[in-house]
């Protein structure tokens, strides 16, 4: 994708203040948007996120939740499950959240984009289908030591980690 978008706000790193509280073994879900949000949406976004996750419950238990968002389009959603697991229907109303909270807007986000891939050429960041970027290393421009965008996370301790990795040290190198 070859534009003058910003792909990825390389300094924006956002958290909810417990963030760093929540125990490693929390449940983490990741999504990412298929751009990246201004600083103002980015605000608006998470003041609203901030409010679902108050009242998020399964089973009438509230949920101990946390976010981080990263990149400005690099969004962890964890869940402390040790006080209350969450239950399909918890999961079904968080994604429900995600898919219509950004309707409003004049550019709606996408937080389900499961087809791009983020990396890094010299300063700039480059955006590339699945396909695309399988070719891209078939062809030897992006190598191991490209920087990109780790999207895969389970649990919270990953999530403290970087999210820029090196190819090799992602699931990438794995796949490709």
């Amino acid at each position: 994708m070859e534009s003058d978008q910003i792909i990825w706000q390389q300094d924006a790193d956002l958290c909810a203040e417990n963030w760093s509280a929540m125990s490693d073994d929390s449940r983490t879900w990741v999504y990412f948007a298929n751009r990246a949000l201004s600083h103002q949406e980015a605000q608006g976004f998470l003041e609203g996120l901030e409010g679902f996750l108050a009242g998020w419950e399964a089973h009438g238990k509230r949920l101990e939740a946390s976010w981080r968002l990263c990149g400005n389009r690099l969004l962890f959603i964890a869940v402390n499950e040790s006080n209350a697991p969450a239950t399909g229907c918890s999961i079904d109303t968080s994604v429900a959240y995600l898919r219509k909270c950004t309707n409003g807007w004049e550019n709606p986000v996408d937080w389900f984009d499961r087809q791009s891939n983020l990396y890094k050429v010299g300063e700039k960041w480059c955006e590339a289908s699945n396909s695309d970027f399988w070719a891209l290393r078939k062809s030897h421009r992006i190598s191991d030591e490209t920087e990109v965008v780790n999207v895969v996370h389970q649990k919270m301790e990953s999530c403290r980690r970087k999210v820029v990795i090196p190819f090799a040290m992602s699931w990438h190198a794995e796949m490709w």
